[in-house]
């Protein structure tokens, strides 16, 4: 019987094939716009072929491996990983000797269940002692009940995980890592080589430089949480577009990356008579540039967009590399060269990118009860937006949780409407698998309002979870790359605060709680701001689902303490 049929994928090598693949597969390549070739860890090839139809609501897939004498599977799902796969299951009965195709899904790292309702159809199978392919066809979006089937990213500048599997015998068991693959495709390219290469594009520029941000050898002390920063300045004899950024992690026990950007020099905290490296609580630097956590790459720009550094009122100079230890037996021990290479060019391209942050600050008056689902929204205010000289164009995003992070949705309330518009969301939130999606030029505009809904799931937790900075606390958080870039970095509402003096930056709340909170650079006075009247929607699953399990909250009802993360502004663990 079924077992486990997709278990952990690790992001594997795509190829883009200009020609129709290899000679031995089975089927009629040439009825398919598109291939690549994706690859387990142990170089194990499965071709994939697709066309879209003309008006993106129907896929027609083939799927071959020479590595297969029993079962195939191939699979999409938001991350990459197993958990909320939407899966094409063939194989060959056993009683019956014909060639079955299921239509499946994983609801986590377990049985993949049979559709009630199958909604993929075979067009072709192929079963020898070499090698199982089939064909078949399904539609790109799910119906609105149906919680079973996933919806593709099908539109322009969209990148999908696709999943591989396979088995040598009609014994469906738990296979091994050399079994199974996943990737991320641009199914709507215009090439073979765009689609497998969309995630990672070729750089042309051939002055490109490269900046480290990697940390000398840290003394990392024997806790369960360890926060370490180093300092680097940028080169400033010129403006630079970071076209590059390429996260190097020299240790498994390194939780997550984050670059911030400093407002000024840090010299009087990293200098000749001080440590390199300073573990502890060091929160002097406000502004996000980039970030890494389980699951994410390589990250590279267009010629449309970059970030800038070095020269210019709005290049980053000075920075701040955090490292998040994590250990389940603490010990101590020294790392060393984790980091960041950026890759730098002087060829500078149209706009400069910047990071705008939104969702839930960690701190410790936040409580996730034991024993259920709970949903609840923030929201980046309209007064915050409205300091926005013009519209924002949204090229990507990422989302942020712990483990016991559920589904997260962020979304756009345009102004003058009572309708939300997605920008992005994940019904299955997996911390192993954080994944960096490409946003096809979505406008913020000023006077909008950007809601965030964060679901956790506590069903099996006996305690109550704080929000914190550890890896057993939680957090939820979108961080959105958008041109131009602008002094605004975040925003909060407030409904209110334990008291009326922020100790932490010692100013003075002016409108007694009911603040909207914008953070353009380092925070002070001037960052508060009259709360705008917004009554949010109701928060929901994701799906069509029922959500009559879900806890709601008002809004930021959290927000006790709501300034530890403005302050502190380290946010990923």
């Amino acid at each position: 019987m079924l077992q486990i049929l997709f278990a952990c994928f690790a992001l594997v090598q795509v190829s883009g094939a200009a020609a129709a693949g290899p000679g031995w597969v089975p089927f009629d390549t040439s009825q398919y716009k598109r291939h690549a070739t994706i690859l387990t860890p142990a170089k194990k090839p499965v071709e994939f072929y697709w066309t879209l139809s003309s008006d993106l609501a129907t896929i027609n897939i083939g799927v071959a491996s020479n590595n297969s004498a029993g079962w195939l599977a191939v699979g999409f799902s938001e991350t990459g990983g197993m958990k909320g796969a939407d899966i094409a299951l063939g194989y060959v009965n056993a009683t019956s000797s014909k060639f079955v195709l299921e239509d499946r899904f994983a609801e986590d790292f377990a049985k993949p269940a049979l559709d009630a309702h199958q909604d993929i159809t075979l067009t072709g199978s192929w079963s020898t002692p070499t090698y199982t392919a089939f064909t078949f066809t399904r539609p790109t979006k799910a119906s609105c009940n149906n919680t079973e089937d996933i919806d593709l990213r099908v539109g322009p500048n969209s990148i999908q995980n696709v999943l591989v599997a396979f088995g040598t015998s009609m014994n469906f068991a738990q296979h091994t890592s050399t079994d199974r693959g996943s990737t991320r495709i641009d199914l709507n390219s215009a090439t073979n080589e765009a689609a497998a290469l969309l995630e990672s594009p070729p750089i042309s520029d051939t002055d490109l430089i490269t900046f480290d941000l990697l940390s000398p050898n840290t003394s990392v002390p024997a806790e369960i949480t360890s926060y370490c920063y180093s300092y680097f300045e940028a080169p400033t004899d010129a403006k630079y577009h970071v076209v590059q950024e390429i996260p190097i992690i020299r240790d498994p026990r390194i939780h997550h990356l984050v670059i911030y950007v400093c407002d000024s020099p840090l010299t009087a905290y990293f200098n000749s008579t001080t440590p390199k490296v300073q573990c502890g609580d060091f929160g002097f630097c406000y502004r996000f540039f980039s970030e890494w956590a389980p699951g994410q790459n390589i990250r590279t720009y267009s010629q449309d967009f970059a970030k800038p550094v070095g020269l210019g009122e709005a290049s980053a100079k000075y920075f701040l590399l955090e490292i998040h230890y994590n250990q389940v037996n603490p010990t101590s021990f020294i790392e060393s060269g984790s980091g960041y290479q950026l890759k730098l060019s002087k060829n500078l391209r149209k706009n400069d990118l910047g990071v705008l942050v939104i969702g839930m600050d960690p701190n410790y008056i936040f409580d996730i009860p034991a024993g259920e689902i709970t949903s609840r929204t923030y929201e980046f205010p309209q007064g915050c937006s409205r300091l926005l000289p013009q519209n924002l164009t949204v090229v990507g995003t990422g989302l942020h949780m712990h483990k016991r992070g559920r589904a997260a949705k962020a979304s756009i309330i345009r102004q003058g409407s009572n309708q939300t518009e997605t920008l992005l969301g994940q019904d299955y939130f997996d911390f192993n698998y954080h994944v960096y999606n490409r946003i096809n030029y979505v406008n913020i505009a000023p006077g909008d309002r950007l809601l965030m809904n964060c679901i956790w799931d506590s069903t099996n937790e006996r305690n109550s979870t704080k929000g914190g900075f550890s890896s057993t606390e939680e957090m939820c958080y979108a961080f959105i790359d958008y041109y131009p870039v602008q002094p605004l970095i975040s925003g909060w509402r407030l409904p209110f605060i334990m008291n009326s003096t922020l100790d932490v930056v010692n100013v003075t709340d002016p409108f007694g709680g009911n603040t909207e909170f914008c953070i353009k650079g380092t925070p002070d006075a001037s960052s508060f701001i009259p709360a705008v009247a917004f009554v949010p929607p109701k928060p929901e699953l994701l799906t069509c689902a029922p959500s009559s399990a879900i806890r709601s909250v008002p809004l930021n009802s959290g927000f006790v303490v709501a300034l530890m993360v403005l302050f502190s502004f380290t946010l990923l663990l």
